[in-house]
C-alpha cells in the first residue's frame, strides 16, 4: 500500500541520517556469523577432543540446526614457537590427537560444522604463543591448506604498527589463497585502540579490511561488561555497513552469575545490533533456560535479517520521565573543523578506503622503480648529495629513481636505496624523506619478554610499507608515544596515510560529539529497520525494580499517525495493532523486544 511504501521509506531515511558513508542493500553477502569459540569458557585449555565434543553438542541442542555452525578454537592451539620451516606448529592438544588442523577440520565438516581458528597480529598472540605478523601470506596459506573457514585476527605482541596496514595484510594475503573457493567464510579482527569512541573517526576504513572487527574491551558475565559493550557498539555504527559488522565480543549467556533477566537482555541487544551470535560458553552443560534464549528463532531472524542494518539506541528516560532521543537533537557528523592555516604534506594523503584513487596507485616496475599505475610519474630521491628530499617526478631511468624493495609487497618491509643500503624512505607525520636505517636492537621481540613487557613496541613505523592489493603504498607510521613494554588503552587510531603524486591537506583530527543520548539513563529504546520495512524494538530496563518503557514513533523513525501490528519476539504473541508508540513493564535488568509489521 501507499502508506507501507512510505513507512518504509522514511525508517530507512531516519536510520540514514546516523550514517557516515553507509549504503543499505536489499540484500547482503554475509549475515553477522553464528556458532562458538573457546575462550569466555575454556581460555587457553581449548583441545582438537574439546571442540569436537562441543560440536556433537550442538547438534544435541539444536544450535546446530537454528544456525550455529562455526566451532572456534580461540587462543591455545598453538605451540610457543614455529616447527623448523616456519610453519605455525599445533600444541600437543591438538597435533598429538589430529594429526594436525585438516584432520580436526575434516572432522567438523563431516559433522555439518565449519572450522574458525585463531592467530595474532604480533609477534606472540595474547597467550605468548606464535604470533602471525610478517608471515601473513605464509599463515594464510597454511589455513587454507588445512581447511580453516574462519580467522579471528586479534592484536597482541604488537603495539604500534598502524592498524590499517597490518590488517590489510593479512586481509590481501586471505583474498589470494582464499580465491578459488570465494573467499574466507569471515576475517574477524581487533582494530588497536578500538577501545575509545575517539578513534571512530579516524577508523572509517574497518568495513573495508574485514568482516567483523571487534569494538570495546574483552566481555565478562557481569552486568556492567555487557552493557559496556554494547555502549561501545552503539557508538562504532557510523563505521558498519551491510555485511560488515561491529563486533561486541562472545557473547556470555550461560556463565557466570548472570540472571536471566539479564542474559535475555544481553542475547536481544547482540541480535539487534547485528553483532556475532559466538557461544562462549559450555553447552554440555548450560542451564535450559540459557539454551532456550541461544535457540530464540524469532531474535535470530533479526540478526540474520538481510538488510544487515545495525539496531541502536534511539532514546532514553530517566525515572522522571526526563528523555533523550535522537530526534530530539541534531545528530553530528565527524567532521573536522578545517582552517586556512592547514599544512600541507608533500607525497602523502589519507589512505582512500575500498578502491584508490589515481594519485595513490602504485606499481613496482621492473622490481626497482616505483610508478604510477597512471599518470607516467615516480617516486625518486634527490640527486644533491647529502639532500634527503624525495618527490614525485616524471619518470626517468636514473640512480635515483631506483629502489630495494624488500618484501614491501607481500608484508612491512623498509624500502631502501639501493645504491646505499643504510638509506631508507621514511615518513615520519610531516613529509616523506630518506633517512638512515634502523634496526630493531633494542626492541623486545622474543615471547619471554613479551610475557614480561606485555607486548613488543616496534621503532621502525615510520620506516616501514606496505604495497596493497588496491596498490597504495601506505606506511605503518603511528605517533604514539609508548616507551617499550606499554600498552595503552583509550588512545584514538591515527590516520593511515599513503604514498601519493598530489600534496595533501595533512589530516586534522576530529573531535566527536559527546554521544546524542546519555547511555546512563535507565530506560532505552533500541531499533532498527529490518529487510521487508518492518522494525525491531527492544524496550530495556537497565535500572533497579520493574518500570514502564515506551517507545514512541517519532523516536524510532515512524511516521507518528501510522497503525503496526506488533509481535512479541519473546513469546510470539501476536500483540494486535499499535498506535503511536508500544509499551511494557519490563523487570529490572530485562527486555522486552518486538517486531513491528507495518
Amino acid at each position: 500500500s501507499k502508506s507501507f511504501k512510505m513507512a518504509a521509506a522514511h525508517i530507512v531515511v531516519c536510520m540514514l541520517l546516523l550514517l557516515t558513508s553507509t549504503t543499505v542493500n536489499a540484500a547482503v553477502k554475509k549475515a553477522p556469523p553464528m556458532g562458538f569459540s573457546s575462550w569466555n569458557h575454556f581460555h587457553m585449555g581449548v583441545s582438537a577432543p574439546l571442540l569436537l565434543d562441543v560440536a556433537d553438542a550442538f547438534a544435541e541442542a539444536g544450535l546446530k540446526d537454528v544456525g550455529y555452525v562455526y566451532i572456534n578454537s580461540d587462543d591455545g592451539w598453538l605451540d610457543l614457537n614455529r616447527t623448523e620451516d616456519g610453519k605455525l606448529n599445533p600444541a600437543p592438544s591438538f597435533s598429538n590427537y589430529t594429526d594436525g588442523l585438516k584432520k580436526l577440520a575434516d572432522g567438523l565438516h563431516a559433522k555439518g560444522f565449519k572450522f574458525g581458528i585463531y592467530a595474532a597480529a604480533g609477534e606472540t598472540t595474547c597467550g605468548l604463543r606464535a604470533g602471525t605478523l610478517y608471515h601473513e601470506r605464509e599463515d594464510a596459506q597454511q589455513f587454507f591448506d588445512a581447511g580453516i573457514d574462519y580467522l579471528k585476527y586479534d592484536d597482541c605482541g604488537e603495539a604500534n604498527i598502524q592498524s590499517y596496514v597490518k590488517y590489510t595484510v593479512m586481509k590481501d594475503a586471505l583474498d589470494s589463497i582464499y580465491a578459488t573457493r570465494g573467499g574466507i567464510d569471515y576475517y574477524s579482527y581487533e582494530p588497536f585502540q578500538v577501545y575509545a569512541h575517539d578513534a571512530v573517526p579516524q577508523m572509517k576504513w574497518t568495513s573495508y579490511v574485514g568482516d567483523l572487527w571487534r569494538t570495546g574491551g574483552d566481555i565478562r558475565p557481569v552486568w556492567n561488561s555487557i552493557l559496556g559493550n554494547a555502549r561501545a557498539n552503539n557508538h562504532w555504527f557510523p563505521n558498519m555497513r551491510p555485511g560488515h559488522y561491529n563486533d561486541a565480543d562472545m557473547l556470555e549467556i550461560g556463565n557466570g552469575d548472570l540472571t536471566l533477566a539479564e542474559q535475555r537482555s544481553h542475547f536481544a541487544l547482540w541480535c539487534l545490533m547485528k553483532s556475532p551470535l559466538i557461544i562462549g560458553a559450555d553447552v554440555r552443560a548450560i542451564p535450559n533456560e540459557s539454551l532456550a534464549i541461544l535457540k530464540n528463532k524469532n531474535l535470530i531472524a533479526i540478526n540474520q535479517d538481510d538488510m544487515g542494518m545495525q539496531g541502536t539506541l534511539r532514546a532514553a528516560t530517566d525515572l522522571d520521565g526526563n528523555t533523550q532521543s535522537l530526534v530530539k537533537r541534531n545528530v553530528e557528523s565527524f567532521q573536522p573543523n578545517l582552517t586556512d592555516n592547514v599544512t600541507m604534506l608533500k607525497c602523502m594523503a589519507v589512505c582512500d578506503y575500498g578502491a584508490a584513487s589515481a594519485d595513490q596507485k602504485w606499481t613496482m616496475k621492473e622490481d626497482k622503480y616505483l610508478t604510477q599505475v597512471t599518470g607516467g610519474k615516480c617516486l625518486c630521491r634527490s640527486s644533491v648529495p647529502g639532500d634527503s628530499e624525495v618527490s614525485v617526478v616524471e619518470c626517468q631511468q636514473s640512480n635515483e629513481c631506483q629502489w630495494d624493495f624488500g618484501r614491501a609487497n607481500i608484508s612491512v618491509s623498509q624500502v631502501k636505496d639501493p645504491n646505499n643500503s643504510s638509506s631508507c624512505l621514511a615518513f615520519n607525520g610531516t613529509g616523506v624523506h630518506m633517512e638512515s636505517c634502523r634496526v630493531e636492537t633494542s626492541d623486545q621481540p622474543t615471547p619471554a619478554n613479551c610475557s614480561t613487557s606485555r607486548c613488543r613496541f616496534s621503532s621502525l613505523t615510520d620506516q616501514l610499507w606496505y604495497l596493497n592489493a588496491l596498490q597504495q603504498m601506505s606506511s605503518t607510521y603511528t605517533n604514539f608515544g609508548i616507551p617499550p613494554g606499554a600498552l595503552p588503552r583509550h588512545t584514538p587510531e591515527n590516520t593511515p596515510m599513503c604514498l601519493s603524486a598530489v600534496p595533501s591537506r595533512a589530516p586534522v583530527v576530529p573531535v566527536p560529539p559527546p554521544p546524542p543520548i546519555n547511555t546512563s539513563l535507565p530506560l532505552q529504546v533500541w531499533a532498527g529497520p529490518l529487510a521487508n520495512g518492518d522494525v525491531a524494538v527492544l524496550l530495556l530496563n537497565t535500572g533497579n525494580g520493574t518500570a514502564t518503557v515506551t517507545a514512541y514513533w517519532k523516536d524510532i523513525g515512524l511516521d507518528v499517525d501510522i497503525k503496526v501490528h506488533a509481535i512479541d519476539m519473546w513469546t510470539g504473541k501476536d500483540m494486535g495493532i499499535r498506535n503511536y508508540s508500544i509499551s511494557a513493564d519490563v523487570a529490572s535488568h530485562d527486555s522486552a523486544v518486538f517486531r513491528l509489521k507495518i
